[in-house]
């Protein structure tokens, strides 16, 4: 160590860090992994000091939102055996491959991720079985599979054929 005393020492290291980034987390991650017990330990204390302070940064999150969705999805396919998971790369592949609209009614972003194969039925948490679909559509496919809802979508369609198919749409989407 370049000075004996601790404060001398402490800055140093500041300074180094800053200088070097990418070493310094390489070197934090390699120390998280050889010492996961410390690190959690440190981790508890961190949080029983200031729990606010620790909730309001998690919570200040732009990703948030998504991070608990996803997290939320992964349990829940999980818990139905519904084998691996789609990852994000293959997600927003599949959102720019359908032009960031809804599969069935080509509705604008945002866009949940839709099982073809509901989960609940037997369905499985990999990309090939996942369409991108706006909330309504979502909520409206609820427990069909993709090819029910579609003949669903094609009876509701002819059978206002008469009214106007863009007006019924539109009304529907309003609610």
């Amino acid at each position: 160590m370049p000075y004996a005393d601790p404060e001398k020492r402490r800055a140093y290291g500041r300074e180094w860090m800053k200088r070097n980034p990418e070493k310094a987390r390489a070197g934090m991650r390699r120390w998280r992994q050889r010492h996961p017990e410390v690190h959690a330990a440190r981790t508890r204390a961190r949080y029983a000091r200031d729990p606010k302070r620790f909730q309001q940064r998690t919570d200040a999150s732009p990703n948030r939102p998504a991070v608990r969705r996803a997290m939320h999805q992964r349990r829940r396919a999980r818990l139905l055996g519904a084998g691996p998971h789609f990852t994000a790369a293959e997600w927003m592949a599949l959102v720019e491959l359908y032009e960031n609209r809804c599969a069935y009614d080509g509705a604008p972003a945002p866009l949940h991720a839709d099982h073809r194969l509901p989960l609940e039925r037997g369905g499985t948490n990999v990309i090939a079985n996942i369409l991108p679909a706006c909330r309504r559509c979502n909520l409206r496919k609820h427990l069909m599979t993709e090819e029910e809802f579609r003949a669903r979508l094609a009876a509701e369609a002819a059978g206002s054929a008469g009214d106007g198919p863009t007006e019924q749409v539109g009304k529907e989407r309003s609610e």
